[in-house]
């Protein structure tokens, strides 16, 4: 399982803990890749950050729609870890 830490209205990728490869997922994903997440058991769509002017990897994710809500409404509680998974069809 995977925890990921509040601390930003982003995600940084460095703020996941856990196994190893959700994390390895999302840092493979280019610039504007869309992934469907589960965060602290909320399914929303996720938009990986786009890359710096210099060409460096910024190494983050988005929520888009609904998901950014509640995500956003989980920054009281900055510096909690909550649960973050892969979205499969169920």
């Amino acid at each position: 399982m995977a925890m990921v830490e509040i601390r930003d209205h982003s995600i940084w990728i460095k703020h996941i803990h856990g196994t190893g490869d959700l994390k390895e997922k999302l840092m493979g994903l280019a610039e504007g890749d869309l992934i469907e997440l589960h965060v602290d058991g909320f399914r929303g769509m996720w938009r990986k950050m786009d890359d710096g002017k210099d060409g460096r990897k910024t190494n983050g994710i988005r929520a888009l729609g609904l998901a950014q809500k509640r995500w956003h409404a989980l920054q009281d509680k900055r510096g909690e870890l909550v649960e973050i998974k892969e979205a499969t069809d169920e």
